[in-house]
């Protein structure tokens, strides 16, 4: 009878694990190669050790056979990666609207580390998704990330046929919000950029004999940082709200 408790479990704990853990290895700032493996690997096997006596007994049973158990653990995992790679969406929202910023600053040949995206990206994209993942984790954001994770076994439950063509549908509406989100973080740098430059096409004209877009460099990149400074806490502001708003549909009413 011991051993049967055991046994059971253990495969309760590991498949729990599965999702668990997959998903902290995709997540924005607890996974990537930045987080120490060690620390991931504890943080997962704890929060898994939790959640056990909460959605241990809607897990289904031990299978008999092998394949059966490894096809189950492996839905587990490719659950915990799809939710992982939702949050990692949301957060790409400050990566596409960096890159739009970064060309009507004139920074967009500046290079340097993105720790989100484990990348090289331009210097504004970097600048702004290590802001956001310092808000997000200043603000508890992080914790909204877990409780999707765990909130899934509700919706999402093991054992189950996997809902691909749910996943797919709401993979692509969340790319396409994202997308249109990020045109409208960057809309203050996007009508700077407009404006500066079509002020210099003009320019240009009037004065043909004079380098307008080679001087006004520097004018360009200094107004459009200036522009940055004053939009940064909106903008970080706008995209927590996003971000908490994004997460929403994947909890439970509390």
């Amino acid at each position: 009878m011991l051993n049967e408790i055991l046994t059971l479990d253990i495969y309760r704990f590991f498949l729990i694990f599965a999702r668990i853990g997959a998903a902290l290895m995709v997540m924005p700032g607890l996974g990537g190669q930045l987080v120490a493996t060690r620390i991931r690997l504890i943080l997962a096997l704890a929060i898994s050790l939790v959640m056990l006596p909460v959605v241990g007994a809607s897990l289904p049973p031990l299978p008999t056979r092998v394949s059966s158990l490894l096809l189950l653990i492996g839905s587990e995992a490719m659950i915990g990666i799809y939710l992982g790679i939702l949050a990692q969406t949301l957060m790409s929202t400050l990566s596409v609207a960096g890159t739009f910023i970064g060309f009507q600053v004139g920074l967009t040949n500046a290079f340097s580390f993105d720790t989100v995206a484990e990348q090289q990206s331009s210097t504004i994209t970097a600048f702004l998704s290590n802001v956001a993942l310092i808000a997000i984790f200043v603000t508890d954001l992080h914790h909204l990330m877990l409780r999707a994770v765990t909130d899934s076994y509700a919706v999402i439950v093991p054992g189950q046929p996997l809902p691909l063509n749910d996943f797919a549908e709401t993979l692509s509406k969340l790319l396409s919000a994202a997308f249109n989100f990020a045109l409208q973080l960057a809309a203050p740098l996007l009508a700077f950029g407009i404006i500066y430059n079509v002020a210099l096409g003009l320019m240009s004209r009037l004065s043909p004999q004079i380098q307008v877009f080679f001087i006004a460099l520097p004018l360009q990149v200094i107004g459009g940082l200036w522009m940055l400074m004053v939009a940064l806490p909106l903008l970080i502001l706008l995209f927590l709200r996003w971000f908490e708003q994004g997460l929403y549909p994947f909890l439970l009413p509390s």
